[in-house]
């Protein structure tokens, strides 16, 4: 028995280890998402001939989610009195789950309407898919679209 609950301390620490580096691989993904908004911003600004984005980039913000939920299971750790809160708790990671959906979706089309209203126009033919995500590229006018759409065909 005294085998067992040593092995279950080592099967918390190894689990715990290991949410830990998924955290800071999930706010890192955070933090390049909020790189690839600035630097967007900052080609706006700029008013360059060719801006490009992923469609989804909003929902890098999902990536808060895992690090708070191991937060919430490491103060329930420690704070055995939020057990009697379990309801509330599991509603309140309900709703945060989806206020962070909702962040993304709204992210994503307010990244999309701030290129429009900048002036770009979207260029298909130069946009790509992945498996993930789709590859918007908008230009200044669409000379520099069918510009870009030339190149990107003679490098195939």
């Amino acid at each position: 028995m005294n085998y067992q609950i040593k092995n279950e301390k080592d099967n918390k620490s190894l689990s715990h280890a290991v949410l830990l580096i998924l955290d800071f691989f999930c706010i890192w993904g955070v933090w390049v998402g909020y790189n690839d908004l600035i630097e967007l911003l900052i080609e706006l600004g700029n008013k360059v001939d060719t801006i490009s984005f992923g469609s989804r980039d909003g929902f890098y913000i999902l990536g808060f989610g895992l690090p708070l939920l191991h937060l919430l299971v490491i103060i329930e750790h420690f704070w055995s009195n939020i057990r009697k809160y379990k309801r509330i708790v599991n509603s309140a990671v309900i709703i945060l789950v989806i206020i962070l959906f909702g962040i993304g979706i709204i992210g994503s089309s307010w990244i999309k309407s701030k290129v429009e209203n900048a002036g770009y126009v979207y260029c298909r033919n130069a946009s790509g898919i992945s498996a993930l995500a789709r590859t918007l590229v908008y230009t200044k006018n669409i000379k520099i679209c069918e510009e870009l759409v030339e190149i990107n065909s003679r490098n195939r």
